[in-house]
């Protein structure tokens, strides 16, 4: 089948022209701003902004404003044209031909040509590059065997069939695929000042961008700088001159800096105990919205007494009150979560998997998780030794200290709580050097399989429980081989079955997404964007 072109004339309006939807304007609001920077909050110091490096988050909010790639994506979460103006499908549907836009340029001038493309993916795929997201590559021709060290980069199915045809071989057809490569890991970057820079390339003084903006400062546990692109192909209707990103590890801060006009966007959840009143002091600036998020405890399998134990991880699970953790403890609209997916994910496809006592009263879920844990060998005479950990921010903070109380009540379990910044928690979570922890992962595009592949295939890079099923492997390898969508989806469904009979992970609930916006903040459409991919380019700043 031949697709028709996707021309950004028809499809990239200019921010201007968006709806103005965060507009109301707020007695509180007394900015002290400069009128062409962006203050945001992004939550914690980036680990990375290397766009095959970085996974969290808080790193992605700022890559998704340096570097863009062939595909792009509106508020909605929908793929539009990026860099490629077009694209054509072969009649197999395996062959995807990009034609780029012409004249596109890093922010240093040189050219972006198809050969950029070619090894910016070939990078992404290289072990050595140790990239959490090269699975999103890993339908194209030779991904999996050069990340498994079995073929050499330069293998991958992809090609310049001049400088500005850009093709792609993938070893069947994929539903997803251009969901996949809205993805930053996938967006182009500059070989020759990585090679020159090696890791430092990222460095303010060293940094070649493709995105909107290009980084001028950082400065450690302070802030970053960017600054508009000239050379970004879309740099017309980029009408914010500067942003300035604050790493707020503590959400206190972030909302009595905001309090003072002195930041635009916050980032993580308003604190709990303060819900009530910031949404009574600011009614028209606190967007809270249900994200495509889940918040999960993941087990260490490599240990023993969980990889041997299934009786004692469904224990651990039951013995959590879902409800109470939502609705009296977050309060804050998250959503109680039974399943490996979310509800939300593709429009609600898979809402209806979830564990089959979900729906039990407390009292039959408390009955059978003490039962579950006396047959797993725990009990009073034979204490289960926990360390549950965390990164540092109020909401998980809170969580753990819920869990921990909820497994005393119910088993008897005291457990310890670690508490660790962002970057030693992702560090110890590739490690495995940890007993259980409090993940967040959040979706990167509108399908299933953000949620199965990256968290729980087999050596998957952010799979750190290491939990290893050959037949969810498979069952999950077949249904993404799958053309037709409805026997697609039931083979999907089937996948999360057997996954959730294993208990990998213990769900816990589905996020929301709380963020406090400046009225001079317009074209920040929150309430359509579940998946909280968020690009600076969208907003113009008024008085």
């Amino acid at each position: 089948m031949k697709y028709n072109k996707l021309l950004f004339t028809a499809i990239n309006i200019g921010i201007a022209a968006l709806p103005l939807l965060l507009c109301n304007c707020s007695k509180n609001d007394s900015s002290k701003n400069n009128q062409d920077t962006l203050l945001v909050d992004v939550g914690a110091e980036a680990g990375s902004i290397d766009p095959a490096k970085a996974e969290h988050a808080e790193e992605l909010r700022i890559v998704n404003d340096l570097f863009t790639g062939l595909i792009t994506f509106d508020q909605s979460n929908k793929p539009i044209p990026g860099m490629a103006k077009s694209f054509d499908i072969s009649q197999d549907g395996k062959t995807y031909t990009f034609h780029l836009r012409p004249n596109l340029k890093f922010s240093d001038g040189t050219s972006i040509t198809a050969n950029n493309f070619v090894y910016s993916w070939q990078r992404l795929v290289d072990p050595k590059t140790a990239a959490a997201y090269s699975f999103l590559l890993s339908i194209v021709v030779n991904a999996q065997e050069i990340m498994h060290g079995k073929l050499p980069p330069t293998s991958l199915g992809v090609s310049a069939l001049d400088e500005q045809t850009f093709v792609v071989q993938l070893i069947r057809p994929m539903n997803e695929f251009l969901d996949y490569i809205t993805a930053p890991a996938t967006s182009v970057v500059p070989r020759q000042t990585i090679e020159k820079f090696g890791k430092s390339w990222t460095d303010p003084q060293n940094i070649v961008t493709s995105g909107a903006y290009t980084l001028k400062k950082h400065i450690v546990n302070g802030f970053s700088l960017s600054q508009k692109n000239p050379n970004y192909y879309d740099a017309k209707n980029v009408h914010i001159n500067k942003i300035k990103y604050f790493p707020f590890v503590d959400t206190t801060v972030a909302i009595a800096t905001y309090k003072t006009g002195e930041l635009d966007t916050t980032w993580k959840n308003v604190p709990i105990d303060s819900f009530e009143t910031i949404k009574h002091q600011y009614p028209y600036e606190l967007h809270v919205t249900l994200a495509e998020r889940s918040n999960h405890l993941t087990f260490n399998l490599k240990l023993p007494k969980y990889a041997n134990n299934l009786k004692l991880r469904q224990a651990l699970s039951m013995a959590i009150d879902r409800e109470i953790l939502v609705n009296k403890v977050l309060k804050s609209g998250q959503q109680p979560l039974y399943s490996i997916v979310t509800p939300t994910i593709e429009n609600g496809k898979y809402a209806d998997i979830k564990y089959g006592w979900a729906n039990w009263s407390r009292e039959q879920q408390i009955n059978e998780a003490k039962k579950l844990y006396q047959a797993s060998g725990y009990g009073p005479n034979h204490p289960l030794d926990i360390t549950l950990s965390y990164y540092n921010n109020d909401i998980n903070k809170k969580t753990c200290l819920a869990i921990a109380s909820m497994w005393k009540s119910v088993l008897g379990i005291d457990a310890k709580i670690s508490v660790q910044e962002l970057k030693s928690f992702i560090v110890n979570g590739r490690k495995g050097d940890f007993d259980i922890i409090l993940n967040t992962w959040g979706g990167d595009y509108n399908s299933v399989t953000t949620y199965t592949g990256p968290l729980y295939q087999c050596g998957a890079a952010n799979n750190y429980g290491s939990y290893c099923n050959q037949t969810y492997d498979t069952q999950l390898s077949n249904a993404e081989q799958i053309v037709d969508p409805d026997l697609q989806t039931n083979g999907y469904k089937t996948a999360i079955k057997i996954a959730l009979d294993d208990y990998p992970a213990v769900p816990l609930y589905q996020s929301t997404q709380q963020r406090l916006v400046k009225s001079r903040v317009h074209g920040y459409q929150i309430e359509k964007n579940y998946l909280d991919n968020v690009q600076s380019k969208w907003f113009t700043l008024y008085p």
